[in-house]
C-alpha cells in the first residue's frame, strides 16, 4: 500500500511547538518567576509566556493526529526504545555540562542517575511514556463510540479536566491531570473528522484565550510575584480551558496548510523530525547561554531585548545537535525500529 506524503502543516505545527518550548524555557532562566508584575513590559512578558504555553498541548495533539490507529502490538512499544535511548543519552550530556559550568558535584553520579531514572531532566518524556502505554487502550475506546459520543467524551473530558482553573466552582480541582487525554483526543477527533475553521477566527480565539490569561495573571498578582496557584497550579498551566481553546485554534490553523516550496518543505520536515532532540538540548544551552547572562542581570525586564537573541540562538543550536545526534545514533535506531510499519501518515510521526 502506497503511502502518503508528509503533510508539511502537521512538520510546520511541530517546528513552531518546539520553538515554543524554547521560549517557555526562557522564562524558567530569565528571572521572570522572581521579577514583580508591574509595568508594560512585564504584562508583555506575561501574555507571550501564556501564548508560548501552547507548546506541550500542541506536542499531545499531534501525538493523538498520528497514533489514533496504533493497537495494541508489540511495534508500538518497540517504538519507544529509541525516545528512552534519546533522552538518556542527552540527560548524562546534560549533567556533564551541569558540573563543568556549576562547578564539579553539582551532579553526582547517585543523583545523576536519579534524576535521569525519574524523567527529572524531562518531565514530558516520562508523561509520553505512560501515555504511549495507554493509547492502544485510548484507542479502543474512541473506536468504540460513535460520532455525537465522540463530541461528548471530548466535552466532559474539557470540562472536568480545564474548567477548574479559570471557573473554579462545581468542578472538583482534581480532575486536572486528565490535561493529556483531553489534548491527546483532540489530536484524534481532527484526524478523524477535519474540521475547518477561518483563519480569522483562529486567531481571534488564540487572541482573546491568551489576553484572559495574561490578563488574570498580571492583575491577581497585585505587583508581586507570578502566582501559579492562579491557573497555573497543574504542570504551569497547561490543563487551563483557554489553553485548551489558544492550542486547538492554532493547531486548526495550520494543520492542513499547504506549502508549494519543496525546499522548505524539506527544512521543516528535517527540524520536525529532530523536535524531541530540540526539547531536549534546550536544556544545555539554558546552562551555557545563562549562566553568563544571568552574572550581569538579576530582572526579567532586563532579559526583554534579550528574548529575540536567545530563543533564536538556543533554537538553532539544539536543532543542530539534535540533527547531528540522530545521524550519530541512527545505526542503533535502526536496530530498534520497528519491522512492520502502518501504512498512511504515520512514516511522518
Amino acid at each position: 500500500m502506497q503511502r502518503k506524503e508528509r503533510e508539511a502543516g502537521l512538520d510546520l505545527i511541530r517546528v513552531f511547538a518546539a520553538l515554543f518550548v524554547v521560549a517557555v524555557h526562557f522564562y524558567l532562566n530569565c528571572n521572570y518567576y522572581e521579577t514583580p508584575l508591574i509595568g508594560s513590559r512585564m504584562f508583555v512578558m506575561t501574555f507571550c509566556r501564556w501564548f508560548f504555553m501552547i507548546c506541550v498541548p500542541l506536542f499531545m495533539m499531534l501525538t493523538g493526529y498520528f497514533k489514533c490507529h496504533k493497537s495494541f502490538t508489540k511495534e508500538h512499544y518497540l517504538s519507544l526504545c529509541p525516545i528512552l535511548m534519546t533522552y538518556v543519552v542527552i540527560a548524562v550530556l546534560k549533567v556533564i555540562v551541569s558540573n563543568l559550568y556549576y562547578g564539579a558535584g553539582y551532579y553526582t553520579v547517585l543523583s545523576a542517575i536519579k534524576a535521569i531514572a525519574t524523567y527529572q531532566m524531562a518531565w514530558y518524556v516520562g508523561m509520553y511514556v505512560a501515555l504511549m502505554l495507554l493509547i492502544p487502550f485510548l484507542n479502543k475506546l474512541w473506536e468504540a463510540l460513535d460520532a455525537k459520543q465522540h463530541k461528548w467524551l471530548i466535552l466532559t473530558l474539557t470540562v472536568i479536566g480545564s474548567l477548574y482553573p479559570l471557573f473554579p466552582y462545581f468542578i472538583p480541582s482534581y480532575w486536572q491531570l486528565l490535561y493529556p487525554f483531553v489534548f491527546y483526543y483532540l489530536g484524534v477527533y481532527i484526524r478523524t473528522y477535519r474540521p475547518k475553521i477561518r483563519a480569522i477566527w483562529a486567531v481571534l480565539a488564540i487572541l482573546a484565550a491568551t489576553a484572559i490569561e495574561a490578563a488574570v495573571s498580571y492583575f491577581a498578582a497585585r505587583g508581586g510575584f507570578f502566582r501559579t496557584e492562579v491557573l497555573a497550579q497543574v504542570d504551569s498551566g497547561y490543563s487551563v480551558l483557554t489553553v485548551v481553546i489558544a492550542a486547538s485554534a492554532f493547531f486548526l490553523l495550520f494543520y492542513d496548510v499547504k506549502i508549494k516550496s519543496p525546499a522548505l518543505s524539506a527544512i521543516l520536515a528535517r527540524i520536525s523530525e529532530v523536535s524531541l532532540e530540540i526539547y531536549l538540548f534546550t536544556g544545555i544551552y539554558d546552562v551555557i547561554i545563562f549562566s553568563c547572562l544571568k552574572q550581569q542581570r538579576t530582572q526579567a525586564t532586563e532579559f526583554f531585548w534579550l528574548f529575540f537573541l536567545t530563543v533564536p540562538l538556543n533554537f538553532i543550536l539544539s536543532a543542530g545537535s539534535g540533527i547531528l545526534l540522530k545521524l550519530v545514533l541512527s545505526p542503533l535506531t535502526k536496530l530498534m525500529k520497528p519491522k512492520k510499519n502502518e501504512a498512511g501518515s504515520e512514516k511522518q510521526e
